[in-house]
């Protein structure tokens, strides 16, 4: 069976050291601009779990970062218990501060086992990781051997459209700010998904909008053209238009899927 599968990039730097860099270069701005888009990954979240009546008691965001998703989640009461790993200590003694009643710790989720004293998870997170990873099965794997969970819910950028190609054709993709070395479609990223040993539950697809007071901080200095284009591509076209957006040009897709 042909299996499509999400188009690598090979950079020469790893997604893993692309966001330590940046956390050791802007810790506080980087922190500030993942609570802007936090909100929308934490409804992602929120709705999966509850149209299919998930009630979990604890949850465990894998490559939580400065604890944006996790800390809104937490803020909403969407479980008792909350846990949080990431690869970067500076990520995490950030969030041990902003959010100290989230158990976190520094680790290699490839390399280490549980290292909470939870055995198990209600839910597993991994929001806008996926196509930060050199080999993402390789880490599906893992993690499913890892820890001890029921479901998990995986959110990635659709990055593979029609304008994600072309504008890969007019731009060196290993330029990207983001530091992502995957791009997926919806087709690519449950190929991926399902050659492990996870079932497709529900599935999200949405076009990120950014307010603009969040844009203002992340390209107000950048020129006034860079703004007014990133409050159009990023506000007014995604809100007005979202169901074509999210078929041509960029979205954002989530899937809950149930541990085999």
């Amino acid at each position: 069976m042909n299996v499509e599968k999400p188009i690598a990039l090979d950079s020469g730097k790893s997604g893993r050291d692309h966001y330590e860099t940046t956390y050791l270069d802007a810790l506080e701005r980087q922190a500030e601009w993942l609570r802007g888009g936090a909100g929308q990954k934490a409804d992602s979240v929120e709705q999966l779990l509850r149209r299919n009546r998930i009630k979990p008691e604890a949850v465990l965001e894998l490559g939580c970062g400065t604890g944006a998703v996790i800390g809104e989640l937490q803020r909403r009461g969407l479980a008792q218990h909350y846990y949080g790993i990431d690869y970067s200590a500076t990520a995490i003694t950030h969030l041990k501060t902003a959010f100290p009643d989230i158990q976190c710790t520094v680790a290699d989720v490839m390399e280490t086992a549980n290292v909470f004293d939870k055995d198990s998870f209600d839910v597993v997170i991994c929001s806008h990781v996926i196509e930060h990873l050199e080999n993402p099965l390789s880490f599906l794997q893992a993690i499913g051997r890892q820890f001890q969970f029921d479901y998990m819910v995986a959110e990635v950028p659709l990055e593979d459209l029609f304008f994600g190609r072309v504008k890969a054709l007019l731009n060196d993709r290993s330029k990207n700010p983001a530091g992502h070395v995957q791009f997926f479609t919806r087709r690519s990223l449950l190929a991926l998904l399902t050659a492990t040993q996870y079932m497709v539950v529900d599935e999200r697809v949405y076009a990120p909008c950014f307010d603009k007071a969040t844009l203002q901080f992340a390209y107000g200095d950048k020129g006034l053209l860079r703004y007014l284009g990133k409050v159009l591509t990023e506000h007014y076209l995604p809100k007005h238009i979202s169901r074509l957006w999210t078929r041509w040009y960029h979205a954002h897709y989530a899937v809950l899927c149930q541990k085999q």
